[in-house]
């Protein structure tokens, strides 16, 4: 059996895999998401909710302030908490688990410090005013979730998850995250 074709049939996938990943960066690297990028959250964490969003509104304007900053190379990601963000935060900062570019310290607090090999630090913080706004999300689906599909009362409660979540993705980035740099 030869060979050569599977070869080179693992070398196109391999080539079609990288001129993704480059166009996702460009995507996600962007002065403001692309509607793709959350299509693409969703997939990779499996559901929309508030954590992922915030965790992509996190590394976004973490990395947004990098670039501000001119902060250049390899960018290292540390995040405070051991949830639903840090999904948002490998997408939007670039930072992955896979590259070994994100460590995960579960201190319970929505912080994330993006670390460039030069230049300084950004810390990123979710607004208290964006957390009471979201939490209430997570019950709202948990309620509708127990309602009989196509009854108006879940599809109340899903749109009002809904409304939470456009805000979420819309919203001015000051009155979502707070960005300061620390060195």
């Amino acid at each position: 059996m030869c060979r050569k074709p599977l070869i080179h049939l693992a070398s196109a996938v391999v080539v079609a895999l990288g001129l993704a990943l480059v166009a996702q960066i460009s995507l996600v690297w962007a002065a403001e998401p692309a509607p793709e990028f959350y299509d693409r959250l969703e997939q990779m964490h499996g559901h929309t909710c508030g954590g992922s969003l915030m965790g992509a509104r996190l590394g976004f304007a973490a990395r947004r302030a990098l670039q501000e900053a001119g902060a250049t190379g390899k960018v290292k990601a540390t995040y405070y908490d051991h949830s639903c963000p840090v999904d948002g935060i490998q997408l939007a900062a670039g930072t992955t688990y896979g590259n070994r570019a994100i460590e995960v310290v579960d201190r319970d607090e929505h912080r994330l410090v993006l670390t460039p090999a030069e230049g300084p630090r950004v810390e990123a913080r979710i607004t208290e005013s964006a957390l009471d706004r979201v939490k209430p999300s997570r019950a709202l689906a948990k309620e509708a979730r127990k309602l009989p599909q196509g009854s108006p009362e879940r599809a109340e409660l899903e749109r009002q998850v809904a409304a939470i979540f456009d805000w979420l993705r819309t919203a001015p980035e000051s009155d979502v995250v707070v960005v300061r740099v620390l060195d």
